[in-house]
């Protein structure tokens, strides 16, 4: 068995350990059956054992993602929640425009009234 293998098996044997899980690939894999004269046949066995260590590989690939994807996401929940929020610079409003803006919506008010409702006794200004 290569390095790489080697550790990644490891990688997922720990995980499994975590999650309460006591098979593995690997162990699957080594598993060895007592035969005896009306047994089971062993190659349609090792085929079935192969499928299900397929299935956990698979298992494994899905779950190492997703935990990866929520490490990512707590790092960025984190780093959102650290930081600095951002401060309003008042000295930089021009306040004659903040006055036209105002007058705008003023005269605004003061046409959908008219609109609403042509009494001008109604909204009595």
């Amino acid at each position: 068995m290569d390095e790489h293998m080697k550790r990644r098996l490891d990688k997922q044997k720990k995980l499994f350990n975590q999650l309460g899980i006591q098979l593995d690939a690997l162990a699957i894999h080594e598993k060895q059956f007592k035969t005896k004269m009306r047994g089971y046949d062993p190659e349609e066995v090792d085929a079935y054992l192969d499928e299900i260590i397929k299935d956990y590989e698979r298992f494994y690939a899905h779950i190492s993602d997703l935990m990866d994807k929520w490490q990512e996401q707590q790092i960025a929940l984190r780093d959102l929640q650290n930081a600095p929020k951002p401060v309003p610079d008042y000295q930089s409003i021009d306040r004659r425009q903040l006055e036209d803006v105002v007058k705008q919506l003023e005269n605004s008010v003061r046409m959908l009234k008219v609109r609403l409702r042509p009494e001008h006794d109604y909204f009595p200004e």
